[in-house]
């Protein structure tokens, strides 16, 4: 029954994090499922521990584990002048303040991803779990067919679907690869129905569901996804069909040979269909996208990442200017880089190939149900290619649902693991019956062997836990401060209607806003003296843990501006220039600020970064330049004469519209 209540709780999650959009809600409702799955599975015990023991190998928990420590390093304080990134010590002089470099430019986004790789890791230990007994991999099996199928039906079949995109091919591909699987299964299943040991009662409504799958998910490929997405799921079905064909038709090492070699250069010409990008990085060679900012991205990256979730951080500021540019997405292979570094990905792609062969291997060694580890060994050669070329493997729900099939295949790769484990205990507790003095180091070993893998469960679970309650209390601290007339959110809002996305990740650092917000300046000047160093120091708060962000750099500059101290306010301003210079909401706000402070106004750099943004909104928002009379009417003398030199250089007929009648009344 708790092992029901367990796939139920993990199916809804996965389904969940595929149907609803990747917003902080989905994420806190997946971790807690996902904790609690893991943690019943640890608390409650069952024969299936010491098979899970024997799956979990000391090198795959070094491999499984490696991404998670390295992701909480790269959030953690290093000595100055290491592999710290230097927007740190920038932000620090802004600041005038001490900050400790870390690798990451975004601690935000990097314990974000951290949640996202515990939540995914969380989902393939306890499908493994659940896989080691057969009759359940099989329902886990044709539940995650049925997912699957219905997902790329919802993408194929609705253009402005959650499943748009990039991840509805990801999500294909696996479809694609869970109904030649259940269809191998079914047919193996047919040809031997007269013996002994069948799994399922009837294979025959299993091979029609496959077939139904597999039409609508290579349907969806075929129309709504490039050639690599093709190839890809060819290539993993190949692996599929090579294994069924070696266990069906061929005996001994000859035929073996022979069908891998046929599969290798069907392989190869399959490969030469994909278009390849030259003169490019590899890590984006394979896409079809425009990905200028993320070669950008990949010029500058160092050898130890700008930390995990960083290349959303860094989009933005490395994107061209431009009105309905399309929206660009890094592979997954070059988000990877970028926030894990070059080392990290060529390790991956390593651990991919090895565990591809591992479960060929595996496969071919398994009297039956040898379908799950080249179901696992496909998915790693399609996932891999798919890497490449775009970015679908990275989504929330996509990812869980990769999860899923390797801890399915991963579960099943060890033979008779759940029937070794019942026949071992029972074993050892006749023994110990039998036994007056039994030998205490090998029953402690034999515990050892079966408990540490729960208690690593529990930990799991624990860390889900905690970082679902991480991602909720700013949630419910903005609500208590929404209702507060002094409050940041209400009081220090902001003028010319500016209106800046929020993502997930400066949920966690940023109270001075809410999601899809649009700010006004209607205070009075008695609340503004009591906003204002609320909203100094909420801003600070968050640019100590996220220096990236332009939006509030800007924000604090038009608190600080209307103190004493002028550099300091330039200096953020600095700040803004340089990490939101392409974010036109941002310039009506930073025109006044800038043209408001004298220090500003009589630099030569400050002039020139001006004059960028004047021309940018007399050449990409038209609709802006009402702001450039708010700016005008705020700014100082030095800020009012050096604007009407350059609106006279760059749109001279609107400069009488610029100036207040009358000004035009006099000159006249």
């Amino acid at each position: 029954m708790m092992i029901r209540l367990v796939m139920f709780a993990e199916l809804v999650a996965i389904s969940a994090a595929l149907a609803l959009p990747e917003s902080l809600q989905s994420w806190v409702l997946a971790s807690f499922l996902l904790a609690t799955a893991a943690l019943v599975v640890a608390i409650f015990p069952s024969s299936a521990s010491l098979g899970l023991a024997r799956l979990l190998r000391p090198g795959l928990v070094v491999v499984l584990a490696a991404p998670a420590l390295w992701m909480a390093l790269q959030a953690v304080p290093l000595p100055t002048g290491t592999l710290g990134n230097p927007i740190w010590a920038t932000a620090s002089a802004a600041l005038n303040e001490p900050l400790a470099e870390r690798i990451t430019v975004d601690t935000g986004a990097t314990m974000l991803s951290l949640a996202q790789y515990c939540a995914v890791l969380a989902v393939a230990l306890v499908t493994a779990v659940i896989a080691l007994d057969r009759y359940r991999a099989a329902q886990f099996l044709h539940i995650l067919l049925s997912i699957a199928m219905v997902a790329t039906a919802m993408w194929f079949g609705k253009e402005t679907t959650v499943l748009t995109g990039p991840d509805g091919s990801t999500v294909a591909v696996l479809g694609v690869l869970l109904s030649c699987a259940t269809a191998i299964r079914a047919v193996d299943q047919l040809r031997r129905h007269s013996r002994p040991g069948t799994i399922a009662p009837g294979p025959l409504p299993a091979l029609s569901a496959a077939i139904i799958a597999m039409i609508v998910c290579i349907a969806a490929l075929l129309i709504r996804t490039n050639s690599t997405a093709v190839v890809a799921a060819l290539l993993g079905s190949g692996i599929l069909l090579s294994v069924f064909a070696i266990r069906g038709w061929f005996l001994g090492v000859w035929g073996t040979a022979g069908v891998l070699a046929t599969a290798t250069l069907f392989s190869v010409a399959i490969v030469t269909v994909i278009p390849f990008r030259t003169n490019t990085d590899l890590t984006i060679a394979l896409s079809t996208s425009s990905q200028i900012a993320t070669e950008r991205m990949l010029q500058d990256v160092g050898p130890a990442g700008s930390g995990a979730g960083a290349s959303t951080v860094l989009l933005p500021i490395y994107r061209d200017i431009g009105i309905g540019a399309p929206r660009e997405r890094p592979t997954a292979a070059a988000a990877t880089v970028i926030d894990m570094g070059w080392a990290f990905l060529c390790g991956l792609a390593i651990v991919a190939m090895l565990g591809a062969c591992i479960l060929i291997r595996r496969s071919l060694s398994r009297a039956y149900d040898y379908v799950y580890p080249a179901l696992g060994a496909g998915a790693s050669i399609a996932l891999t290619i798919l890497a490449f070329a775009d970015h679908g493997i990275l989504g929330f729900g996509a990812s869980l649902l990769v999860a899923a099939l390797f801890g399915l295949a991963f579960g099943q790769s060890v033979p008779g693991s759940g029937r070794d484990a019942i026949s071992l205990e029972s074993k050892e507790a006749s023994d110990w019956m039998a036994s007056p003095t039994p030998a205490s180091r090998p029953r402690f070993a034999s515990a050892f062997a079966t408990i540490w893998p729960r208690v690593a469960l529990m930990v799991l679970g624990i860390a889900l836990t905690m970082q679902a309650i991480w991602m909720i209390l700013p949630e419910w601290y903005l609500g208590r401060q929404s209702s507060l007339s002094t409050g940041v959110s209400t009081a220090a809002t902001w003028p010319n209607g500016i209106s800046t996305p929020v993502s997930v990740a400066a949920a966690r650092d940023d109270l001075w806003t809410r999601e899809g917000s649009r700010s006004h300046w209607d205070s009075t000047a008695g609340e503004q003296k009591t906003a204002l160093p609320l909203a100094s120091n909420a801003f600070a708060r968050a640019l100590r843990s996220s220096p990236l962000r332009g939006d509030i750099w800007l924000m604090l500059a038009a608190a600080s501006k209307h103190n004493s101290d002028q550099s300091s306010t330039a200096a953020m301003l600095k700040m803004s220039y340089y990490t939101a210079a392409n974010d036109l909401d941002l310039l009506p706000l930073r025109l006044s600020v800038a043209l408001a402070t004298d220090a500003v106004v009589r630099e030569l750099e400050f002039r020139d970064l001006i004059k960028r943004d004047v021309s940018l909104v007399i050449t990409h928002r038209p609709a802006a330049k009402p702001a450039l009379v708010a700016a005008y009417r705020s700014a100082s003398a030095d800020g009012k004469i050096y604007l009407e030199g350059l609106i006279s250089e760059l749109d001279p007929t609107y400069l009488d519209n610029m100036r207040p009648r009358n000004s035009r009344q006099g000159s006249r």
